[in-house]
């Protein structure tokens, strides 16, 4: 009885230790606040997105082979 007391006590405190030591929330740790940013040396290399391929040629570029059965696997979302 004592050893399932001890476990149980033993289990808990690693559980909240865990919990406790959490980086993000020391604002003394260096790292707590980064927030990553983009910057280009060259101001050409920025493009403007492209526009998606009309449906016609998407489904030009898809040919099955048999080699690669899985390449030319299209998701398709399916909502009940």
């Amino acid at each position: 009885m004592k050893k399932i007391i001890i476990l149980r006590l033993t289990t808990a405190v690693i559980a909240l230790a865990s919990l406790a030591a959490s980086a993000g929330s020391d604002a003394q740790y260096p790292a707590a606040n980064f927030q990553p940013k983009v910057i280009y040396l060259d101001k050409d290399s920025v493009k403007p997105s492209t526009k998606c391929p009309t449906p016609k040629t998407a489904e030009k570029a898809i040919e099955f082979d048999a080699k690669y059965p899985a390449a030319s696997f299209q998701p398709k979302v399916i909502y009940p």
